[in-house]
């Protein structure tokens, strides 16, 4: 009678042993958490009585973060095509409303803006200057013909 008392163990290390084993099976039950998966992992690999003892629960740690990885991954993909899309929908009118507004605005400016000639800007400045009264200029004296001169002919 004192042996089997022995194997069985005392009130503490069976109250112990029922405690672990309730809480590796609510691990089993949270495996579907990414955070707790990865972090049973982590443990496992290192105690390797631990993952031999629970196989099973290590492969499906694997199994739950791979689904999460493959999840992000969807997501990510939904992401960018709902994102192109509403770059397509509002993103381009409102980019080739710009871009023609700009145009306006610059042909507006070219219509405009005096552009002219350098001559006519000149001529045109000339005109709003107040006219001054000129001097009369001298008449040039020509030159006299020499005389006896030939005609080249």
């Amino acid at each position: 009678m004192y042996q089997e008392k022995e194997e069985r163990g005392n009130r503490h290390v069976r109250r112990m042993g029922r405690e672990e084993e309730r809480l590796w099976s609510e691990f089993y039950h949270s495996v579907g958490n990414p955070t707790v998966a990865a972090e049973l992992i982590a443990h496992m690999d290192q105690d390797d009585e631990a993952r031999r003892l629970h196989s099973a629960l290590y492969l499906r740690c694997r199994q739950s973060l791979r689904i999460a990885k493959e999840r992000q991954a969807r997501a990510h993909a939904v992401g960018k095509a709902i994102r192109a899309l509403l770059f397509g929908v509002f993103g381009w009118p409102v980019v080739a409303l710009i871009r023609c507004g700009r145009f306006c605005l610059g042909a507006c400016e070219a219509l405009l803006a005096r552009h002219g000639e350098p001559a006519e800007i000149q001529l045109s400045e000339m005109s709003k200057r107040p006219m001054r009264k000129q001097k009369p200029k001298p008449a040039r004296v020509a030159p006299a013909a020499q005389a006896g001169g030939s005609s080249g002919g």
